[in-house]
């Protein structure tokens, strides 16, 4: 049996993710629909440019679907959270918060999409509503748990939106 002191200091497996996700793709959605069956009418007519939207969302989706398939690349995604290791390689070399990037990713590509400028709003209030949560929840977690090595890690890699690691 686990002492209640690992307990106390454990993360949850599943973390905030629930709270941020299932919304976000809600909201995506819903906010597609009314856009398709006309509520919310304005969209670019223009093929070139609506083909440019329609190409970058599918590239957004693909890239979600890259996060969360190199998410747990080298294995023991679940093995590190439930021994408090701290994950910095797949996925997790490029954004601190890879399966949280899926759904952003995948909402912002299917707006892209759906090519209603009215919808761009959504995807700057998801990285909003992320950076908030996560600052106040999960990264006070990590920096409790993990201190200077976290703190290191969070300058080297960005929060929510996958790229390059800074050295």
């Amino acid at each position: 049996m686990e002492p209640m002191e690992n307990k106390k200091n454990h993360l949850p497996i599943l973390g905030i993710g629930p709270i941020l996700c299932f919304p976000m793709a809600i909201i995506a959605t819903v906010a597609i629909i009314m856009s398709v069956k006309g509520f919310i009418p304005f969209t670019i007519e223009n093929k070139f440019v609506k083909c440019i939207f329609i190409v970058l969302g599918i590239v957004l989706i693909i890239e979600g679907l890259l996060c969360f398939f190199g998410a747990d690349f080298g294995g023991g995604l679940v093995n590190d959270i439930k021994n408090n290791q701290l994950k910095t390689n797949g996925s997790y070399a490029f954004v601190r918060n890879p399966c949280y990037a899926v759904f952003f990713l995948g909402s912002t590509g299917a707006i892209l999409i759906a090519h209603n400028p009215v919808l761009f709003v959504l995807p700057i209030l998801y990285w909003l509503e992320m950076t908030i949560v996560l600052k106040n929840t999960e990264e006070k977690w990590l920096k409790e748990l993990y201190g200077q090595e976290y703190i290191d890690y969070c300058k080297r890699v960005n929060r929510c939106i996958p790229w390059f690691p800074k050295k």
